[in-house]
């Protein structure tokens, strides 16, 4: 399938969880996070969940960040001109909502995303050799082409894995490992 229809496929699938299985589906993916990846003395990009769009939350596992004492990073979305900046936040960092329903945080120190060694990716549906689809905006792809080369990209999923996207381009970067609540795949 195409990316077009992949998204509409999977916004339509995931707005029919229920809020108790994007709870569950979550707490399985960063369980299999937590066990299979040593994010200890790291700096980790997690993204701040649009709920609305029952995206996987991330809350917790942020927390279990936080303990690590990982420096955790998220982004902040400008919409003129469209693309991303990115920050470092902790316990005491406070949030307000902007105009797409992503949480942001109201004050906290930039970094350069060269800095940062792993970035949980949101997507709708991904396929077996590490393709992606999130919502089309190439947001993803512009921050994690500035990104170290080393730095791993781990996606995450609430369902498992199609054989093939088809329109893929480029500049579309690939993932180097997804996490269902099922399991983790590797593409490299």
């Amino acid at each position: 399938m195409n990316k077009v229809d992949l998204r509409r496929e999977y916004k339509l699938k995931r707005s029919h969880l229920p809020s108790s299985e994007i709870k569950s589906c979550s707490q399985k993916i960063f369980s299999l996070i937590k066990s299979h990846f040593n994010l200890q003395n790291k700096t980790i990009h997690v993204f701040l969940p649009i709920s609305k769009f029952n995206e996987v939350n991330t809350a917790a596992f942020i927390e279990f960040l936080f303990e690590l004492k990982c420096t955790v990073v998220t982004s902040i979305t400008h919409f003129n001109p469209l693309g991303l900046s990115h920050c470092i936040i902790d316990k005491n960092t406070a949030y307000e909502t902007d105009k797409l329903g992503i949480p942001c945080p109201i004050e906290a120190v930039a970094i350069s995303e060269n800095k940062i060694d792993v970035v949980i990716i949101p997507l709708l549906a991904f396929d077996n050799k590490g393709g992606r689809v999130g919502y089309g905006k190439g947001l993803y792809d512009c921050f994690l082409a500035k990104c170290n080369p080393n730095c791993m990209k781990i996606g995450v999923s609430l369902f498992e894995p199609i054989p093939s996207i088809s329109g893929v381009n480029e500049h579309d970067i690939p993932l180097d490992y997804c996490a269902t609540p099922n399991k983790i795949y590797k593409f490299k």
